[in-house]
């Protein structure tokens, strides 16, 4: 009812709220500086959203640059671990997020749980997903090479080779949003946001040593409309991977320069 719907209202807000302030602490502590192009194209809803995970700082992202912005409400798919944060622990409980737990036994359900997410969205709301499913690494990014090269996947095996900076999309969270999104009678249309220049919030650590210190953080959004998206699971996964390398693609192109002006990938 009414009061339902003040009391989710409310907690977003507050999400919102610890959200954007956390992630412009950060900057302003470590001096770092954003620029962001493409904004625009997060309005109006409802939206998917497939966001590159390279760090702890790209999970405060959407908060102060979607939400905040453009009082969109979105549904997070993030993993449980991050249950400890304020942000997603009391607040993202009362709210229709999904904590998912990676290498699950569960994951059929896991996946069904993620798929309704997408349902009843209105021009207010959004699905948030990091389809890698996990933060990029090199060494992650070897070891998903050899283990779909094990199970006899081949072309996604190349596909995964083909991708330097992030990790190739899993199937099940992205494709089964789509699924329930192409059944809703107001179908949200996918936005991809890459970005560069969080890498040195990758972790704990990483923000003690300091790797933050003056970075420039750029951020790029697009829009793919519904009707563009095909409907056949396996088109789709092709479709999402021409987009990952379009991600991949301006990463490479996007990464910091170091102290003596030359490019370094992130």
């Amino acid at each position: 009812g009414d009061r339902d719907g003040r009391f989710l209202q409310r907690n977003f807000a507050i999400q919102v709220w610890i959200g954007r302030t956390l992630m412009h602490a950060g900057l302003r502590l470590f001096g770092a500086r954003l620029e962001v192009e493409g904004a625009e194209v997060l309005h109006p809803g409802p939206i998917l959203l497939f966001i590159r995970h390279a760090s702890l700082g790209d999970t405060m992202l959407a908060f102060a640059l979607v939400s905040e912005r453009y009082r969109l409400m979105l549904r997070y798919v993030i993993k449980r671990q991050l249950i400890w944060d304020p942000t997603f622990d009391i607040l993202g409980n009362r709210l229709p997020n999904r904590f998912a737990r990676r290498g699950s036994s569960r994951s059929e359900d896991e996946i069904e749980a993620v798929a309704q997410l997408a349902e009843n969205l209105g021009p207010m709301d959004g699905v948030l997903i990091y389809p890698e499913g996990t933060r990029f690494s090199p060494a992650k990014r070897e070891q998903m090479i050899a283990s779909l090269e094990r199970r006899g996947l081949a072309l996604e095996a190349s596909w995964a080779r083909s991708l330097h900076h992030v990790l190739l999309p899993k199937r099940g969270g992205p494709l089964a949003l789509l699924a329930t999104n192409a059944r809703s009678p107001r179908p949200a249309d996918v936005v991809f946001c890459a970005h560069a220049g969080f890498e040195g919030s990758a972790t704990l650590a990483d923000l003690w040593a300091g790797r933050m210190l003056d970075q420039t953080v750029r951020i790029q959004f697009w829009r793919v409309p519904f009707e563009c998206i095909p409907t056949d699971p396996d088109a789709q996964m092709a479709w999402l991977y021409q987009e990952w390398r379009r991600v991949d693609a301006w990463v490479a192109g996007h990464g910091e320069t170091d102290r003596a002006g030359i490019r370094t990938a992130p």
